[in-house]
């Protein structure tokens, strides 16, 4: 898997006593390079320490004794977001770690991770089991009741263990619903949504900390539903139970839990789901915050979301997107006659709608340019694309309007100019129009 690795200029060593080490090895040892070591609080990242990666794979990071417990971030690859662990730091103990490209990573010390890592081992191995009986033709309810006080014993005894740690609060908040007696399909799943934020306590600053929070919300939006194939509205009714959890935190970390889920279920294609997330609760709060910030990205992204009217634009002085009206399907291509990546794809769109003529799909090819010589040029060879010249390439107001960042960039469109794709990659664009 391609990675892109930190290369940092010299950074000061940051003096002091150094109390305790992060110490941990990767493999293959040749994947990493680098890493930035940041300490969470209050939906906040500080920067604590940035360490190397030798040849062996191997990284130590001196923890200085100012370092307060709590949780922490080790980020080991760009982007940030993507490739990142969390652990916690008792601010007694080194932390010593294996990580591994494919299954991630494995504490070797600080029974604050191992008591968590465990315990999440343990208690989704006893929950498997039980669901496992469901697969059955039939209920052995000795057997059910077993596996259900399996899962139940398992709660307690690490509960019991993890008290008075850190790893208590992440243990306690994990609880799963535990059946009294033997149930339905339809009767358990209900009851473990309904029941499913029960240990969760959305104020605890600990859990807001870390990324629990937002691990556990995603999961209810996207997999607690009844049916196998969720409306639109199922989703929208699970979004409406997770802000109503986050009701009792601080608008300031509720607009950044959010935020944070709607880029997450952008990440998990569901971008009409992060829509009427941004439009019901993104923007509102960060009106009522005043961070003219995120309003101005809520409107951005709420402008040219999937299941909106594309924005209209002029093709030529009589006529305008919406007035097209010669086609099933309208595909809107940002290129560039400068752009080497546009010269290849092009032609390939070309050619492909040029043989499939029964997809009935007009590309509307908008040239981001800064003189006509080269642009005229180049569209003669697609005289079956509608073209429009973008005067000022990046400066024109079209790519703006589209938030496009990079040529070529699609957008395909139905009849009614409603937004029913974004493919990224031309594969992408591809698999989407043989579906047509």
């Amino acid at each position: 898997m391609f990675k892109q690795f930190f290369y940092f200029s010299v950074i000061l060593p940051i003096l002091g006593f150094s109390q305790h080490q992060l110490k941990g090895v990767f493999s293959p040892a040749n994947e990493f390079k680098a890493t930035m070591l940041y300490h969470l609080s209050e939906g906040n990242a500080t920067y604590m320490s940035y360490g190397t990666v030798n040849p062996q794979g191997e990284l130590q990071i001196e923890l200085e004794a100012s370092a307060p417990s709590g949780i922490y971030k080790l980020v080991y690859a760009l982007p940030q977001a993507d490739h990142n662990f969390e652990f916690i730091y008792d601010a007694n103990h080194d932390v010593v770690f294996n990580f591994n490209i494919d299954s991630g990573v494995e504490f070797i010390n600080s029974k604050e991770n191992q008591l968590f890592q465990t315990y999440t081992q343990a208690i989704n191995n006893a929950q498997k089991e039980l669901l496992q009986m469901y697969a059955k033709p039939s209920m052995d309810s000795r057997v059910y009741k077993r596996r259900s006080q399996k899962v139940d014993s398992i709660q307690k005894r690490y509960t019991l263990l993890s008290k008075g740690t850190i790893a208590a609060r992440f243990i306690n908040a994990s609880q799963p619903y535990i059946a009294v007696k033997v149930e339905s399909s339809d009767s358990y799943t209900k009851n473990v949504k309904a029941h499913y934020f029960d240990a969760i306590n959305f104020k605890d600053q600990v859990l807001q900390n870390s990324n629990f929070l937002i691990d556990k919300s995603i999961d209810y939006i996207l997999r607690m539903h009844t049916s196998s194939t969720p409306l639109l509205q199922d989703y929208k009714t699970n979004i409406d139970t997770v802000c109503q959890q986050f009701l009792t935190t601080k608008p300031s970390f509720q607009l950044t839990s959010f935020v944070t889920l709607n880029d997450l279920l952008i990440e998990f294609n569901q971008e009409t789901v992060a829509l009427y997330l941004t439009k019901t609760y993104i923007l509102p709060l960060a009106i009522q915050l005043k961070n003219p910030e995120q309003i101005v990205k809520s409107k951005d992204f709420m402008r040219v979301a999937l299941g909106v009217k594309a924005p209209n634009f002029e093709i030529n002085d009589q006529t305008s997107l919406y007035d097209l009206e010669a086609a099933a399907n309208y595909l809107l291509i940002f290129w560039s006659s400068d752009c080497g990546h546009c010269l290849k794809e092009l032609p390939k769109v070309y050619s492909y709608l040029a043989s499939h003529p029964e997809k009935d799909i007009q590309v509307v090819a908008i040239g981001l340019e800064k003189t006509t010589e080269k642009w005229e040029k180049t569209i003669k060879i697609w005289p079956e694309f509608i073209h429009v010249f973008a005067d000022g390439k990046w400066e024109n107001k079209l790519p703006k309007l589209y938030e496009v960042e990079a040529t070529p960039s699609y957008y395909l469109l139905d009849a009614s100019k409603t937004i029913t794709s974004k493919p990224y990659l031309l594969k992408d664009l591809m698999n989407v129009l043989d579906q047509k």
